[in-house]
């Protein structure tokens, strides 16, 4: 197993012990980011697959089930927002929480306005992310 690329100095998860773990697929266009972002929400007790772009993440969203998608904002081809929308028009009850490190206060209304549960400003950090997804699960999974 790769070693994380962070420091690990969370504190202990306080969260409520669940049996099967939330599936997330997280799609960015960077490499070094999605890895990351892989190690931080295993480390949390996610299970994570891994996408670089809208179009990819359409076709494995088709072949798989997940319980959120963590999507950057700014990809070429399809981006974050074009994902979205098609999300939330085929299904709507699946959470999607946008990442950017271009977010402005206008941004993130705008991409909430679209849909999103959720908005994360990079650079992120580990708890951070944890208190966006604990909100969105009920606090079940999770550091908080």
């Amino acid at each position: 197993m790769q070693q994380p690329k962070f420091p690990l100095n969370a504190p202990q998860s306080q969260g409520v012990p669940v049996t099967e773990k939330h599936k997330i697929l997280v799609v960015d266009d960077q490499e070094s980011m999605r890895v990351l972002l892989q190690d931080m929400l295993e480390v949390i007790g996610y299970e994570v697959t891994l996408a670089e772009g809208g179009e990819q993440a359409l076709g494995i969203l088709g072949e798989s089930e997940f319980d959120l998608v963590l999507s950057d904002l700014n990809m070429p081809g399809m981006d974050g927002t074009a994902l979205l929308r098609s999300i939330k028009s085929s299904r709507p009850d699946l959470p999607v929480v946008i990442i950017t490190g271009y977010g402005t206060f206008h941004t993130e209304k705008r991409v909430m306005r679209e849909g999103a549960d959720g908005y994360i400003s990079k650079p992120c950090t580990l708890s951070k992310i944890d208190k966006t997804l604990a909100a969105i699960f009920g606090g079940k999974v999770g550091l908080s």
